[in-house]
């Protein structure tokens, strides 16, 4: 499959972009602002650099990635969707949910492959997580935690980053989301409520935010996400009926994790596994695990969501929205 490119952040340029290169597809069309960069870069890896992202979109690629700001993933998906092409899109999706539904009514009328980058659905510990749940070796699930945390820079207002409303969030949409769509992943999209608090409360840019969320089968999972809180035990942990599930360092952008059944190593996993090129082979494939629309609209949802609950106190509940 023939790729185009909309942004060369870090995380385009160290995890994705080889990631597309080593699944045997080729990346033949680059946008970037930066127009230095996009030039470089194109003709390291035998691209054509486009600065204007009208002339992109015509280019005869049939898919692109786009990880660009927060504030421009919907522009950008909609062209590209409009063209006829197929989005990858990092998250969070979009900043407004009818921005959301547009680009996921779009893309199902017209049949139009869009899915959203959250990576933590290839790591190989799911599938396993999966069978034991189903074979119900902790007895049924009651209670799941997940946290992503790590020191990070503070907010520079002079980037889109420290833009409240260019960026969306803070820790939320940095690592967040990622924890919401591991608990969709594992425990389905049927949430009955969802309540947060958030520090500094009522801050866009949140530096902290825990989030609990009840799924119609009776878990209830809580995430901490948190830009100053040191990264260690970012762990993925499930409490049933009859024992716990511990997945170590499962909320990376690499892998190396243990799966402990009642803190009994079951097993092992590291960074020969890369997530980035399963995620990549799924979405040219077909597509049996990469987060699809419907989890695109529930991301959003739950990521503005929990903004609104952590400022107001009130709990939402979707099947009233």
């Amino acid at each position: 499959m023939d790729f185009g490119i909309i942004s060369l952040g870090n995380h385009a340029m160290t995890k994705v972009i080889p990631a597309i290169i080593a699944s045997g597809s080729r990346i033949t069309h680059i946008y970037s602002t930066d127009r230095s960069k996009g030039e470089r870069v194109s003709k390291d890896i035998g691209a054509e650099y486009l600065p204007d992202l009208e002339s992109f979109v015509k280019g005869s690629f049939e898919a692109v990635y786009i990880s660009s700001p927060n504030f421009l993933h919907f522009n950008h998906a909609k062209m590209c969707l409009e063209a006829g092409k197929s989005v990858l899109l990092e998250k969070p999706v979009t900043l407004k949910v009818e921005d959301t539904e547009t680009l996921v009514n779009f893309s199902e009328k017209e049949n139009l492959n869009f899915r959203v980058g959250f990576h933590l659905r290839f790591h190989p510990a799911v599938e396993e997580v999966k069978k034991i749940l189903a074979l119900k070796q902790i007895g049924e699930p009651k209670i799941a935690f997940g946290k992503w945390t790590r020191n990070s820079a503070p907010y520079d207002s002079s980037i889109w980053r420290g833009q409240p409303d260019r960026s969306g969030g803070g820790s939320v949409v940095g690592l967040g989301v990622h924890i919401f769509d591991s608990f969709v992943n594992l425990f389905g999209r049927d949430v009955r409520s969802m309540s947060a608090f958030s520090l500094p409360r009522c801050s866009v840019l949140d530096d902290t935010m825990q989030v609990s969320m009840e799924f119609e089968n009776g878990v209830i999972a809580n995430s901490l996400s948190s830009r100053v809180i040191p990264s260690n035990s970012n762990d993925l942990k499930i409490f049933g009926e009859e024992g716990v599930l511990t997945v170590t360092n499962f909320y990376s952008t690499t892998v190396s994790s243990s799966l402990y059944i009642n803190d009994e190593l079951t097993k092992e996993y590291d960074d020969r596994i890369d997530m980035y090129l399963d995620e990549i082979k799924d979405f040219i494939g077909n597509c049996r695990l990469i987060a699809g629309p419907q989890d695109a609209l529930l991301s959003t949802n739950i990521h503005l969501k929990s903004r609104e609950s952590a400022c107001s106190g009130i709990v939402w509940h979707p099947k009233d929205a």
